[in-house]
């Protein structure tokens, strides 16, 4: 039990530490996209790369905080039936979703975004986007990590819910 504990600590650091290293980048983006809005309105000369500076930020700040919204359970419910459910439904509820739509739906979005990260390092793709065409590589390999790190906190999540069914109390 000691070491199901650590793992889950660890996962949780992992997850918490990540959003907020992640969550500077915001201030990035807004940097980029002042720097951008101000070139082009008061001097008439717009950058060629802060279209995919902002995309590339904002992608990686959205992704990456997948695993922290999942720590701090913040992510958004449509809880039309669910709300009326007993609190020992819900977390059985929570735990067959999990397993039937979450781990699947992910272990395929992993798959898939591996492939893809590889074959965009190894042909040197390039954004075909914007005007500036940065290499993809870097982007196409956050993915996966914020897949990963996404697969992750929803373990230590059921792992909680289960061992909350079985037991009847938290386990942190």
């Amino acid at each position: 039990m000691r070491a199901l504990r650590f793992a889950l600590q660890k996962i949780d650091f992992l997850s918490e530490w990540s959003g907020k290293l992640v969550s500077w980048l915001i201030v990035a983006l807004i940097l980029a996209i002042a720097y951008d809005t101000s070139m082009r309105y008061l001097f008439s000369a717009p950058t060629i790369w802060a279209y995919d500076v902002s995309y590339m930020l904002g992608g990686t700040v959205m992704l990456i905080g997948m695993a922290y919204a999942s720590l701090h359970q913040t992510h958004i419910r449509v809880d039309i039936i669910y709300t009326h459910f007993p609190p020992k439904m819900k977390t059985i509820v929570d735990v067959v979703l999990n397993l039937v739509l979450f781990f699947p739906l992910y272990g395929v979005l992993l798959q898939k975004s591996v492939a893809r990260a590889i074959w965009s390092f190894h042909n040197k793709e390039f954004s075909e986007i914007g005007f500036w065409r940065p290499l993809m590589w870097p982007f196409r390999w956050m993915i996966p990590v914020a897949i990963t790190l996404f697969l992750l906190a929803g373990l230590a999540w059921v792992i909680r819910d289960l061992y909350s069914v079985k037991k009847g109390e938290q386990l942190r």
